[in-house]
This record gives structure tokens, C-alpha cells and sequence, in this order.
């Protein structure tokens, strides 16, 4: 069975207050997602994300204990045992990579952009993020290469506290283990039965079908491949990348990472235009696997309004089922113009 975009659209009738109480309907979609078949909510409602004003929270994470800060890390960071790291940290350029204090895998690690202690969304540019994501690359590949058990890998970023960061100072984590995440294993599970029922690989079939509909289509840079996902994570469409000729990030090349920070650096452009300053972002990965393609997923995260309520209630966080108040269809004209 080919790539299949299934939705079920409902409608719900009430009698609207802000219509005089005259009879009204809120149309709403079920999505399937094409790989692993879970199903998230889709509405089409007038929401527009107010511009928080972030000078309070800045100052405020200045005056707390920062292990990151320049004076601080030498003394609060952790250092990797010797046999596996001989130098104890990993340093590329600016960046420094070090144990993850809680670690969520057998193999976790830290990576601090620099010693720069706030960097504002707009000046998160390719060269700004290069030094700390080749880090975790070059963590991946030295796990891969000492360690044969392990196969699941996972880069990771958390930009601000709304995405659950409680350090402002910019970061990434990077994990390697032998058990995958919920997520990884439905992608490789749903990735290796794909293939086996048609005989293709369902990363190649899901750029070439979404190219050809261009509902949701963004647009490519170098080997990688952008799209708004038919099935969202987040309270805010969430945009996916394919890495469409690299099947593990312990593999990667530079003209890749390259080409996808290129990207990930314009869908920060446009999460900024639209007031979206907090984000998380995972990149998902299995040892080489010819079925598997790296990809990622980033997903936008609102600042609390004054009431102090976040973008997650009972329905993300108990059934499992996300929903998101734009289409994705609607959003993908506007992500499109900063691919231009």
C-alpha cells in the first residue's frame, strides 16, 4: 500500500455567544499519520501568537547559577571517563560537549554552543550552530565506533524555557542507546514494514508525494528535504526535514549538516516573524539501515500568557494525542517565502 494521507473531517454545532447565540459549526479534521498511523486533531482557528517580551526572563537566568557561563564550567561540568574520551570533553570550535548530568541513554551528552550566555533567535545563523552540531556528530560517530550494541541515535535542542529548558544558555543533548524513544521506534518500525509491503523505501515515496502535491511542501537545500508534517506535534504546525540520502547520523557528512542547518536556520526566521520564540527540535537516527532515513522535526513553543497556562493540557500530555489549531496546508505558503 502506497503513502496514504487519511483524515476523517468532523464538525461540531453550538449555539456561538460571540454570534448572538445563533446556531454555528467548528469544523475539525482526525489525521492519520502516514508511518506510524497515530492520529493528531486539526483545527482552522484565528490564532496568532502575541510577541513576548523577553528582557525579564533574560536578566532574571543572568542572576541564577549557570554551569555553562565561562567562569563556571570548568568546576561544574562533568568530564567523560578517559577510555572513552581521553581529553574529558569534546570541543569543536566554540562548542564544548560534555556528560549530560541526567542522562537518558546509555550514552548522553551536553553540548554548549558557546560561552555566550543568551543568543537572541535572530542571530541563531548556520555558522552560529555549526561548531555545536558537528560536536554531537562527531559524539555519535565515536559512540558508533567503540560501542557496536548501540543503534538508536537522537540530537536534540530545547531553545528557551517554554520548550522545557531550564538553562537559557543555548544547548543541545545528544543520546545514543540500545532502546529507541517511542517516536524512533514507531519511525523504524513503520520505515521497515513500508518497505517490505512495497518494495521502496517510505522516505522516498513521502518527498516525491509531497513534492508532486505541494500542499505542504517547503522546498529542498542541498540533499535535504523540507515539509510542514500532515500530522503535527505541536500547538503550532511543526515542520519536518529529511535527510534524503543519509541513513545515520553516525554517517554524516558536512555538505549535509551543512545544508540542513541552512534550512533549520530559515524555519527559525519564520518561527521569529510569526512571534515564535521557543521551539524544540529533534533529530532521529538509527545505525545504518537501508529502509531508514535521518529526519528531523521541529516544533514550535509558546511563552505562557499572563494567566501562566503553556501550550500542553490533558489531551498531549494523557491520551497522547496532539492537536494543533492551523493547518499545516495554511502555513506552508509562509515557511515556503523564506526558502526563496
Amino acid at each position: 500500500m502506497k503513502i496514504s494521507f487519511k483524515k476523517i473531517e468532523g464538525k461540531t454545532s453550538f449555539m456561538n455567544p460571540m454570534k448572538n447565540h445563533a446556531l454555528d459549526e467548528i469544523p475539525f479534521e482526525i489525521r492519520f499519520d502516514p508511518l506510524t498511523g497515530e492520529t493528531g486533531r486539526v483545527f482552522d482557528l484565528p490564532f496568532k501568537a502575541e510577541r513576548p517580551d523577553l528582557s525579564a526572563t533574560i536578566e532574571r537566568s543572568r542572576k541564577q547559577f549557570c554551569p555553562f557561563c565561562e567562569d563556571k564550567f570548568e568546576k561544574a561540568t562533568p568530564l567523560f571517563p578517559k577510555e572513552f574520551l581521553p581529553e574529558g570533553r569534546l570541543r569543536v570550535g566554540q562548542a564544548l560537549l560534555i556528560p549530560n548530568l541526567v542522562p537518558f541513554d546509555k550514552y548522553a551528552g551536553v553540548a554548549v554552543f558557546s560561552s555566550q550566555h543568551y543568543i537572541p533567535i535572530e542571530e541563531l545563523t548556520p555558522e552560529k550552530m555549526y561548531d555545536v552540531f558537528m560536536a554531537c556528530s562527531s559524539f555519535v560517530k565515536r559512540v558508533a565506533e567503540t560501542d557496536p550494541q548501540t543503534s538508536f541515535f537522537s540530537i536534540n535542542w530545547n531553545y528557551m524555557p517554554p520548550s522545557g529548558s531550564s538553562i537559557v544558555h543555548p544547548h543541545l543533548q545528544v543520546n545514543c542507546g540500545e532502546v529507541p524513544t517511542n517516536e524512533l521506534r514507531a519511525q523504524v518500525e513503520g520505515s521497515s514494514r513500508y518497505q517490505k509491503e512495497n518494495g521502496r523505501s517510505f522516505w522516498e515515496d513521502l518527498v516525491e508525494t509531497e513534492k508532486e502535491s505541494k500542499e505542504r511542501y517547503i522546498g529542498e537545500i542541498g540533499t535535504t528535504f523540507w515539509s510542514m508534517n500532515f500530522v503535527p506535534f505541536s500547538f503550532l504546525p511543526d515542520v519536518l526535514c529529511v535527510f534524503a540520502q543519509n541513513h545515520s547520523l553516525a554517517s554524516l557528512d558536512k555538505d549535509s549538516l551543512r545544508s540542513f542547518l541552512d534550512g533549520l536556520s530559515r524555519i527559525i526566521a519564520y518561527f521569529n516573524s510569526e512571534n515564535i520564540l521557543s521551539y524544540n527540535m529533534s533529530v532521529f537516527s538509527t545505525r545504518e539501515e537501508d529502509f531508514f532515513r535521518v529526519n528531523a522535526r521541529i516544533s514550535p513553543r509558546l511563552f505562557p500568557r499572563a494567566i501562566g497556562n503553556n501550550d500542553m493540557a490533558y489531551l498531549q500530555a494523557l491520551h497522547k494525542e496532539p492537536f494543533t489549531v492551523r493547518p499545516p496546508e495554511a502555513e506552508a505558503p509562509k515557511v515556503r517565502e523564506f526558502f526563496h
